[in-house]
Parts: C-alpha cells; structure tokens; sequence
C-alpha cells in the first residue's frame, strides 16, 4: 500500500464529491477505502458516497458508525452520518447524529451548519394527534404564515 497515491486517489474522490460526480466520487472513494480500509475518513466517505450512489443504505449507516466509533471527535463523521440518515428517510436520527457530534464541539461550525439546513420542525398544534393529522397540517401551515407575516417586535 503506498500511502500517497492512497492520500491522491481519496482527495480526487472528495474533489469529484465536491463537484457533484457522484459515480466517479464513488471509484474514486472505493478504491481509497480497499487501499486503507481502517483509516475512519476513508469508512465514513466510503458509506456517504454509498448513500448518494443510491446503493445499500444500510451498509452506508453501518460504515458511517464505523468511522465515528474509531475517531469520535471528529466532526465531519457526524455530518456524513446525518446525511446518510437523511438519504434514508430517517430525519429524527440524522438530526440526533449532529446533536452527538455536538457533544465533542459544541462550537463546530460545520455542525451548527448542517444543523441549521436540516432545520427543527416545531411541535404539533395538536400534541394528541399525529403530526400528519390534516388538523396538524392545516393549524401549522396556518400559524406559520401568521408568524411569518406579522413583524417582529423587539422589546428594548
């Protein structure tokens, strides 16, 4: 294993990544991960790549985890996850991977990033419905346009 042409084939994939050519991302990414397959950066882009490929979401989680449980304080681990969870469908955990990541650096700026574009949603109006419930819709959609059209009063 020649650890610079494994540093140069990884930094191409990120690079590919980056300009949003995923299939070459993923070869690129892939063959990084088979030259070093317990260097955690190369198991977390590895699984996120999986996950934007569209190929076995799980395995992309289950990667993703891998690299967090070898180098914890590392912040982009988390982020990765958090996308993986969110290809998946499953926002709550994407959500709870940053808030994880947090625990380490509370001040990451790359994870107070990704958490402002993931967004919170508020609560129900109806907390003893479900969230999908058609009075839930219709009492949020209107609250948050009378919220969003009314000024912001700042007292002083």
């Amino acid at each position: 294993m020649n650890p610079d042409l494994t540093k140069e084939v990884f930094l191409q994939g990120l690079d590919y990544l980056h300009k949003s050519r995923i299939p070459e991302a993923a070869n690129a990414f892939r063959r990084a991960f088979k030259m070093d397959p317990d260097n955690p950066r190369h198991l977390s882009y590895y699984g996120l790549i999986l996950a934007l490929a569209g190929e076995n979401l799980q395995d992309a989680i289950n990667f993703c985890r891998g690299a967090i449980v070898r180098a914890a304080y590392e912040p982009e681990f988390y982020v990765n996850l958090s996308k993986v969870y969110t290809k998946a469908g499953q926002r709550k955990k994407a959500l709870e991977a940053l808030v994880e990541g947090m625990n380490f650096d509370k001040g990451n700026a790359l994870l107070r990033m990704e958490l402002k574009r993931l967004g919170t949603r508020r609560r129900p109006t109806l907390s003893f419905l479900s969230r999908d419930h058609i009075l839930n819709r219709s009492l949020g959609m209107l609250t948050y346009r009378m919220k969003k059209a009314s000024p912001s009063k700042k007292i002083h």
